[in-house]
Formats: C-alpha cells, structure tokens, sequence
C-alpha cells in the first residue's frame, strides 16, 4: 500500500510541475491568434479602403490605404 501511495504522490507532484509550462504555452497560442486575427482584420481593412479609391487618385489613394495599412499592423504587433 506504501509504494502504490508514494506513486500516486510522485505523479501528483510531476503532474502539477509539469502543467505550468503547457498553461503558458497556451497563453502563447491564444497571443498568436488573437495577432493573426488582428492581422486579418488589417488585410480586410486596406482591402475595402482600396475598393473605395477612384479612378483617377488611385495612386495616391492606394498609397495612403498602404500606410494605413502598415501602422495597423505595426499596433497589431505591439499588442
């Protein structure tokens, strides 16, 4: 009975060592999505923003859809 308890209690203690490393791995994984979703929602922007440009501003238009486009991501990564 001895050993099967100090088995259980070894198992116990790695357990709960061990489950500090997965925990903040996941807090990783939830970081880098919420980043991709940002990131996302930067694509989608600069592309309706592109949509909206005229015909004969486009350069300067799209231009400014770009930097836009560039700083939003930039805030996505400082998050």
């Amino acid at each position: 009975m001895k050993p099967l308890l100090s088995a259980a209690l070894f198992f116990a203690i790695i357990g709960t060592a061990m489950a500090g490393p997965v925990l903040s791995n996941g807090k990783w994984r939830l970081a880098d999505a919420a980043t991709d979703a940002c990131l996302a929602s930067c694509t989608s922007q600069s592309e309706s923003c592109k949509r909206v440009c005229p015909t004969t501003f486009s350069p300067p238009c799209i231009s400014a859809c770009d930097s836009q486009a560039q700083t939003c991501r930039q805030n996505c990564r400082n998050k």
